[in-house]
């Protein structure tokens, strides 16, 4: 078990994860790949860069993926995902959604759905190994606020790309 009750991977409810990603543009997956290579870090005591594990997100999505994998199955949790697939599927995602016109482009942000079943084997592994850990499910005044200027952000956008030239 974890020492300092740090949980291995990062805890977020699948809802604050989607929810989150949608809001703010996509800028929330990255926040989450980050947090994951620096608590697997930590784990691991390895000398990994989070930070450029996390830019190069496209390189190191994969192995992150397995690391999760790996780990639930070491611990008999069941991790209903491939890594190989998750990753496909959301490079792929965020690939074609680039190539579509707006407001279609927007269909990017969608690619956290790739990531759901990853997060649902996270959460489960942490409860496993640290019950008490907090599962970051509840949105803070920060997470409404971002909530509120990203909706606004994300309706002006759909009605920006809308309106005829």
């Amino acid at each position: 078990m974890n020492e300092n009750s740090q949980p291995i991977f990062f805890p977020v409810s699948r809802l604050k994860l989607f929810v989150m990603s949608i809001v703010t543009l996509g800028f929330y997956q990255v926040f989450w790949f980050y947090k994951n290579w620096q608590l697997l870090k930590a784990e691991d005591e390895s000398n990994i860069s989070p930070f450029w594990r996390t830019v190069f997100g496209a390189l190191y999505c994969y192995p992150l993926l397995a690391q999760i994998k790996k780990w639930a199955k070491s611990r008999s949790v069941y991790a209903n995902f491939s890594p190989l697939w998750v990753t496909v599927a959301w490079i792929g995602i965020i690939k074609f959604c680039g190539y579509l016109p707006m407001p279609y482009k927007l269909a990017v942000l969608l690619s956290v759905i790739a990531l759901l079943p990853v997060q649902k084997s996270v959460n489960e592994l942490n409860t496993l190994m640290i019950p008490y850990h907090d599962p970051n499910s509840r949105f803070s005044i920060w997470n409404i606020l971002t909530i509120a200027v990203g909706c606004s952000l994300l309706v002006r956008a759909i009605i920006v790309s809308l309106m005829p030239d």
